[in-house]
C-alpha cells in the first residue's frame, strides 16, 4: 500500500494568524539582546531538536548562561509557559482543508506518516489534537533523537509503516533541507508551500524548479496519482 509522509509545522499546522510569541518577545520578556539570544538559540538548535532538555524552563537557563545571565526563576517559568501556550495554539483548531486531504488520502487507501524536526514542548498540543487520527506513524525528533534532513530518520517512518522508500511520497515546506533529505532516502518529495505561498519562503527558485510544488492542498492527490 502506497504512503504519504508528511511535515508538521507548516504543512500541517500553521503559525501564521495566530497570536505571536516570537523569539524577540522571549528576548524582551527575559530582558537579554534580541541579536544574542538568536545566536545562542541557533547554536542549540540541533541539541533542542533532539530532545536534550528536560523543559522549555531548562531550554531558556541554557540560553541564559550561554549569554552569562542570570534571570529571575519566575521570569524563566512565565516565559516558558507563554512559549508552551504559543506552540499549543497551533493545534487548537486545524484547518479544514488539511483535514478533507488528510481524510481523502486515507479513503484513497494511503497510509499516512508524519515526521517533524521539534522539541518536547512544541508537540504537546499535537496528541490530542484532530490530526493525530490520521496517523500510521508519527517520528517526532525529539523522541526518536534524529533529525531531518538525516536519511535514517525517513528510514524509521519507512520501518512504521513497514513500506518501502519507492513507495512513499514525503511533504513538506522545505525547512530544514527536508526535501533532499527524503529524496536523499528515496522517497518521492513534494514541496507544500499552502501556508507559506504568501510569504519569503516562495522566493526560493532553487526549491521551485527541483521539486514538484503544491500551492493547494488539492494538488497533492493530483501529484501522487
Amino acid at each position: 500500500m502506497p504512503a504519504v509522509i508528511f511535515d508538521l509545522f507548516e504543512t500541517l499546522v500553521t503559525e501564521w494568524g495566530k497570536p505571536k510569541y516570537a523569539v524577540s518577545m522571549i528576548a524582551a520578556d527575559l530582558g537579554v539582546d534580541y541579536h544574542d539570544f538568536q545566536r545562542a538559540k541557533q547554536a542549540l538548535s540541533t541539541a533542542h531538536f533532539l530532545g536534550k532538555f528536560p523543559g522549555t524552563t531548562q531550554y531558556l537557563e541554557v540560553i541564559l548562561a550561554i549569554l552569562n545571565t542570570v534571570r529571575d526563576e519566575s521570569l524563566l517559568v512565565q516565559a516558558a509557559q507563554k512559549r508552551e501556550n504559543y506552540k499549543r495554539a497551533c493545534f487548537d483548531v486545524i484547518e479544514p482543508q488539511i483535514l478533507d486531504m488528510l481524510t481523502q488520502l486515507k479513503k484513497s487507501g494511503y497510509k499516512l506518516g508524519l515526521i517533524s524536526n521539534c522539541s518536547p514542548e512544541e508537540i504537546k498540543g499535537f496528541y490530542s489534537s484532530d490530526l493525530y487520527q490520521y496517523s500510521d506513524a508519527v517520528v517526532m525528533s525529539c523522541d526518536v533523537g534524529l533529525v531531518k534532513p538525516d536519511v535514517e530518520i525517513y528510514q524509521h517512518c519507512l520501518s512504521l509503516l513497514n513500506e518501502k522508500p519507492d513507495n512513499c511520497f514525503f511533504v513538506g515546506d522545505g525547512g530544514s533541507d527536508e526535501l533532499n533529505g527524503a529524496k536523499n532516502a528515496g522517497l518521492t518529495p513534494i514541496r507544500a508551500v499552502w501556508f507559506t505561498k504568501h510569504f519569503a519562503k516562495l522566493s526560493d527558485n532553487d526549491l521551485m524548479e527541483t521539486f514538484p510544488t503544491a500551492f493547494e492542498t488539492s494538488d497533492i492527490l493530483q501529484f501522487i496519482k
